[in-house]
């Protein structure tokens, strides 16, 4: 079972970030206008909120992407 969340979206009126929930809560800005290189540096701000490196995966639910990183000590957690 996941533990953290990362989710693009609104964060404020007009203001598209990242939403983080889990051990820790935060939102932040948009990171880059690239799509992908948004997402790697969304998940090396969670990481650095997290104070560890984890292994963010890719869900798409209902047609909305967002990623989760596993407890420390998840089989799945490297």
């Amino acid at each position: 079972m996941a533990v953290n969340k990362l989710t693009p979206g609104m964060i404020d009126v007009d203001v598209p970030g990242w939403e983080l929930e889990g051990e820790v809560r935060d939102c932040h800005e948009t990171f880059s206008e690239t799509p992908a290189r948004d997402a790697e540096k969304a998940k090396r701000w969670a990481n650095q909120l997290l104070g560890r490196r984890l292994v963010w995966r890719k869900v798409v639910e209902r047609g909305f992407e967002h990623y989760e990183a596993n407890a420390i000590g998840d089989p799945y957690d490297l």
